[in-house]
């Protein structure tokens, strides 16, 4: 006799969340998470996002069409990118950081980076 298992999923529990200065995000469910790159050379969409209203305009979009994280990105991965300093990167992520939680602050932000220094903006 073959019995079916009790044991259910609990991969996304309710008791899993991010938190982080009083904005939380249950993970009882999977999650969408919009990319910001506010680089000048991103493969994908260099340029667009340089300034205040470009950026308040897409992240947006973004969370209007269903992202619950806003991942921004202010250094290009991409073959041949340019090198940038650590000071010029977050620059970038402050200016975007500075939009988003003026506008839009209850979004959970996570940044693209291999640098500490630019994480702990």
């Amino acid at each position: 006799m073959n019995k079916k298992s009790d044991s259910k999923d609990t991969y996304f529990s309710p008791k899993n969340k991010l938190s982080y200065e009083g904005k939380s995000l249950s993970l009882d469910t999977p999650k969408i998470m919009g990319v910001l790159n506010v680089t000048p050379d991103s493969f994908y969409d260099g340029g667009k996002y340089e300034d205040k209203l470009s950026i308040q305009k897409q992240v947006e979009k973004m969370l209007f069409d269903g992202a619950h994280i806003i991942d921004l990105g202010a250094y290009s991965s991409r073959p041949g990118a340019k090198e940038i300093s650590v000071v010029e990167e977050s620059s970038r992520v402050e200016n975007a950081m500075k939009v988003i939680n003026e506008e839009f602050p209850q979004t959970l932000v996570s940044i693209d980076t291999f640098r500490s220094e630019v994480a702990k903006i």
